[in-house]
C-alpha cells in the first residue's frame, strides 16, 4: 500500500475526531445538505428538501470553489462517503473519485413526499453521483439509481478493545447481559426509560444524553469510545445506521433496532438483519415502551460469525492503490 497525504473535509466538530492521530489536516466545510430529523426515528421530509434546495442555490459557486481547491492542493483522488458535489468537482478537475456509501442522497430524497416538485434538483444529484469513477457499496446497501460503475465490498469498521473489566466499576456484570445503546443525540425523551429497571438481568450502557436516574442504565462520558463499548457489550441496541452496524458485526455482536418506516435505507437494513439472522427489529410501540426483554433474550441467541463480510477496508485499500498506481 502506498503512503498517501490525506485531507478531510467535514462539517463535524473537532470533538468527533478526539483521539485520532493528528496525521492529516481537517477542513471545516459543509459538504451536503444532510437529512432533517425530528428525532432519532422520524424524518422531516419537507425540511430536508428545503435544506437541499437552499444548499444548491449556490451550487455553481460551490462547484467552482471545489475545483479550484483541488487544483491548489494538487489532489490526485477524491473519496466521498455520500456527498455528491465533490464527485462532480473531481470529474471537472480530471481526477478519479470514489463514492463509498450504502445509500445516496438521491435515493433518500427521491422517496420523500413532495420530491416530484424537485425533479430538476434530483436530476442534478443523479448527475453528480454518476460522475463517480466507482461507487463502492458496502454490504447492507440500497441499490443505487445513479448510473456509475459499482462494486460491492464487505463492511468497513474500526477495531475496538474489550474493556469489560473497566465497566465492572459501573455495575456488577456477573450473569448479566450487557447492552450498549446508541440512538444519537436527537430526541429520545419519549422512551419510557424507567421500564428498563424491570429487565434486571441486563445492564445498559450508553454515551447518549439519556436519563441518569435509571438503576441499571449507565451514561458514560467520552473517555469511553463507542468502538470499545461495542467491543465489550453482548448486544448493540441502536437506530441502525451503517457505521454502528459495521462496528457491531465486526465485533460479532447481534443488533436490536427500532422500526424506522420513513427512512429510505430502513428496508435494506431490516431485510439484512432478518435474512442473515444477525439482529432483530423491535416494533416502534414496544421500543418506546422500553419493552425490550423478549427481544434481548432472542438477540442473545443469535450469532454473527461467518454471516457477514468484514473485509471491506482491505478491498477499498486495494482499489485506492490501483487507482493511484
Amino acid at each position: 500500500m502506498g503512503l498517501y497525504q490525506v485531507t478531510l473535509k467535514t462539517d463535524l466538530s473537532s470533538e468527533a475526531f478526539k483521539g485520532w492521530p493528528p496525521t492529516f489536516p481537517i477542513v471545516k466545510q459543509q459538504v451536503d445538505a444532510g437529512c432533517a430529523q425530528d428525532n432519532f426515528i422520524t424524518i422531516n421530509p419537507g425540511k430536508a428538501l428545503a435544506n437541499l434546495q437552499n444548499f444548491y442555490q449556490t451550487r455553481q459557486d460551490r462547484l467552482s470553489s471545489e475545483v479550484q481547491w483541488l487544483a491548489n492542493h494538487t489532489i490526485d483522488l477524491v473519496v466521498s462517503d455520500v456527498p455528491s458535489l465533490p464527485l462532480q468537482a473531481a470529474k471537472l478537475f480530471g481526477v478519479p473519485s470514489l463514492l463509498i456509501a450504502n445509500f445516496t442522497w438521491h435515493d433518500i430524497y427521491a422517496g420523500f413526499p413532495g420530491a416530484e416538485d424537485q425533479a430538476e434538483l434530483l436530476a442534478t444529484l443523479k448527475e453528480e453521483y454518476a460522475a463517480a469513477t466507482l461507487h463502492i457499496l458496502p454490504q447492507c446497501h440500497i441499490k443505487p439509481i445513479a448510473d456509475s460503475p459499482q462494486q460491492e465490498v464487505g463492511f468497513i469498521s474500526k477495531q475496538g478493545r474489550d474493556i469489560r473489566q473497566q465497566l465492572e466499576l459501573h455495575g456488577d456484570l456477573n450473569n448479566k447481559t450487557l447492552v450498549f445503546i446508541y440512538l444519537g443525540d436527537l430526541n429520545a425523551a419519549s422512551i419510557l426509560w424507567k421500564n428498563l429497571e424491570k429487565i434486571e438481568e441486563c445492564l445498559f450502557i450508553t454515551r447518549d444524553p439519556l436519563p441518569t436516574n435509571v438503576n441499571n442504565l449507565f451514561v458514560l462520558d467520552d473517555s469511553f469510545t463507542y468502538v470499545d463499548l461495542i467491543a465489550s457489550a453482548d448486544i448493540v441496541l441502536t437506530k441502525a445506521g451503517y457505521s454502528t452496524l459495521a462496528l457491531a458485526f465486526n465485533h460479532g455482536k447481534p443488533v436490536l433496532s427500532c422500526s424506522r418506516e420513513g427512512f429510505g435505507e430502513y428496508p435494506a437494513i431490516r431485510n439484512f438483519l432478518e435474512e442473515r439472522q444477525v439482529g432483530l427489529i423491535i416494533p416502534a410501540q414496544k421500543f418506546f415502551d422500553g419493552d425490550w426483554r423478549e427481544s434481548i433474550r432472542q438477540a442473545s441467541q443469535l450469532t454473527v460469525a461467518g454471516k457477514v463480510k468484514l473485509n471491506g477496508a482491505r478491498e477499498v485499500r486495494d482499489i485506492i492503490d490501483s487507482l493511484l498506481g
